[in-house]
């Protein structure tokens, strides 16, 4: 053993050459105890100090949290990069200074590589802040993980996680009323319903002022031993053509009759014409060696109204090339019809150019509609 002794010798000065790593100095980013008071469901505080329990949060509050910690290396530390695990985290970066100043860092989501720099016994911020409206998971445990990449020897990575359960009283099916396409002599109405989730208490009691042009009813029923409520709202005629959008408020109140969130229901949609066409432009290719046809199904956006087409007019210089045709796709004895397909047709010699665009009159027998545009575009190849 003895003869072996200067050849461990050797082999120990060997790994302690300049290849070798050294001990960093210093202890790099420490995290702080936070003095903020516990959460709402939360009983006592977590021993881990990178840690935080938002607890039990009302659907549509926003909770903020902020860490600190503080840079016990001997030099300034960058933060290269900040990934939150969840698209509902917002992290904000700032650096304390000794004489109580701040900076703000720069946003997470840039590229830059360096987001701040914390000076030595400077306290590094990191505000984590949660939205409850955008986060998906509702009436259920939600982990989100935030890691923080640095430039110290002492710690490149940090591992940051908040918890929140966020309660959901009331699921709403379909989330909103969407009501497409509303005829500007219609109007239109959509319907959703409300149902209590389980394990909460509140009840829907009634709804708030309406907004002007909206009309709604609530109304509620007994399904399957629980009660679902049904909201019916919709936007009066006449209506300005263009996107139209309301929010509903439905006040809500718990087992003791103490006010509860209001819901926020949004009706929308888009005001049109009460005609249309569908596609609403007529737009097909035609080669200049033969005939061809293209259609669109022409109707009215009214419930229940029946059109009879008189006939269907082209621009003047095109009727050369072009034909159009009206044809009843559910007529009745009087001559109406829910559906028109109307058609257009192209006839030789085409002209030169790459297309023929222009409006189809149709020609209506009402009095309310005599006529409405439809407008095509005919590719010529």
């Amino acid at each position: 053993m003895h003869r072996l002794a200067p050849f461990l010798l050797l082999a120990l000065a060997a790994g302690c050459g300049e290849g070798a790593p050294a001990s960093a100095p210093g202890h790099g980013l420490v995290l702080l105890e936070s003095p903020d008071p516990l959460p709402r469901g939360v009983e006592e505080r977590d021993r881990r100090l990178n840690f935080w329990d938002f607890g039990h949060v009302p659907d549509g509050d926003t909770v903020l949290h902020v860490f600190q910690l503080r840079n016990e290396d001997p030099g300034a530390v960058t933060i290269k990069r900040v990934t939150p695990g969840c698209g509902c985290t917002v992290a904000a970066l700032r650096a304390v200074l000794a004489d109580g100043s701040s900076v703000a860092g720069e946003a997470i989501g840039s590229k830059s590589g360096k987001l701040l720099v914390v000076p030595a016994g400077a306290l590094l911020e990191i505000e984590v802040k949660m939205a409850t409206r955008d986060l998906v998971t509702k009436n259920a445990d939600k982990l989100v993980t935030i890691t923080v990449e640095t430039d110290s020897p002492n710690g490149y990575y940090l591992s940051l996680e908040v918890h929140i359960f966020v309660e959901k009283a009331f699921n709403v099916v379909p989330a909103a009323i969407a009501l497409g396409r509303i005829p500007e002599n219609g109007g239109a109405r959509g319907k959703l319903d409300i149902v209590q989730a389980p394990g909460f208490d509140q009840r829907v009691v009634e709804l708030g002022p309406l907004p002007e042009g909206v009309t709604a009813h609530l109304d509620s029923e007994e399904r399957f031993g629980r009660i679902v409520w049904t909201l019916e709202a919709g936007f009066e005629p006449p209506l300005a053509r263009g996107p139209k959008s309301a929010t509903l408020r439905v006040e809500t109140a718990d087992a003791q009759g103490e006010p509860g969130r209001e819901l926020e229901i949004q009706v929308s949609g888009q005001v049109v014409e009460d005609l249309t066409a569908d596609p609403e432009r007529l737009v097909f290719a035609a080669p200049r060696g033969e005939s061809q046809t293209g259609s669109v199904e022409f109707r009215s956006l009214l419930a229940g109204q029946r059109l009879r087409v008189t006939g269907v007019e082209l621009p003047e210089d095109q009727r050369a090339w072009l034909s159009a045709t009206a044809t009843p796709l559910e007529p009745d004895d009087a001559g109406t019809s829910l559906r028109w397909k109307i058609e257009l047709t192209t006839h030789l010699p085409l002209p030169e150019g790459a297309l023929l665009a222009g409006q189809l009159v149709v020609l209506l027998d009402d009095p309310q509609h005599p006529s409405a545009e439809v407008p095509y575009v005919v590719h010529l190849r």
